[in-house]
């Protein structure tokens, strides 16, 4: 089954925006405890998200994406972090999180010399005395080829085995005053429930040259699971600075 609604959101008026208006919300609900979780005097690693994608085109600027670490537990964690790929750079490389204090790192995927295709890795989060430890964030990288004139017609495929049931959400949003680099559609069946947070289990980056009109930006989600609810929020990139994110939408599936 199919299932292609649209659902319209607004990037915040802030940083990367000039302007906006409306939008449906649940409203703002209360901050997430970040103290203390019975854990002794350990602390313990949290994470958000806890995976996401990168979606570009050949020859778009390398795309970055921030990770928050916050500590769940007790005491204080003292962080590292490394990538099993060559094509993903983490900066800082360590850090501590106490508290209600959270940090972050950004990941980079370095595009230089990379060929059209499909790439994973994942990031390894690391603390010496943490309760969860180590935790690896999978991390999706999708390069578009650019398009040309000369590319032939794909042969039609015959399946030969029903495909498993998909649901795909359409996701367009108000770019009016915005100068922006790429977008990034965070989402996830649990809602931060604060707004502007962008605290959803997954996330997509679309670069300006991947949508298919960049003045009136729109994205599919799929693989979305069936009987449940997803929450979605939008937030801006210009290449150093990621807005935070937008009022958020949801839908039954």
């Amino acid at each position: 089954m199919s299932v292609m609604p649209t659902l319209r959101v607004c990037l915040l008026c802030l940083a990367l925006s000039t302007g906006c208006s409306g939008g449906g919300s649940p409203g703002d609900g209360p901050e997430a405890a970040k103290s203390g979780n019975g854990n002794g005097t350990q602390p313990t690693i949290g994470l958000s998200p806890t995976n996401f994608t990168f979606s570009v085109t050949q020859g778009d600027a390398n795309p970055v994406h921030t990770v928050e670490i916050a500590n769940t537990g007790n005491g204080a964690l003292d962080w590292s972090v490394s990538s099993t790929t060559s094509w993903l750079s983490l900066s800082p490389s360590a850090g501590r999180s106490s508290g209600t204090t959270s940090m972050a790192f950004t990941a980079t995927a370095n595009l230089s010399g990379m060929a059209a295709g499909t790439y994973s890795g994942s990031i390894t989060v690391a603390g010496d005395t943490a309760t969860n430890t180590p935790q690896a964030i999978p991390v999706t990288l999708i390069i578009a080829a650019l398009p040309t004139s000369t590319s032939p017609s794909p042969s039609p495929t015959t399946s030969t085995t029903s495909p498993p049931p998909t649901v795909s959400v359409g996701i367009a949003w108000d770019a009016t005053g915005l100068r922006a680099g790429g977008y990034y559609v965070h989402y996830g069946t649990q809602s931060p429930n604060l707004t502007g947070s962008c605290a959803y289990a997954q996330s997509a980056y679309y670069s300006l040259s991947s949508l298919a009109n960049a003045s009136v930006p729109a994205a599919t989600i799929g693989g979305l699971a069936t009987g449940r609810t997803y929450y979605f929020a939008v937030s801006a990139y210009d290449g150093a600075l990621e807005s935070p994110c937008s009022n958020e939408i949801w839908k039954p599936l």
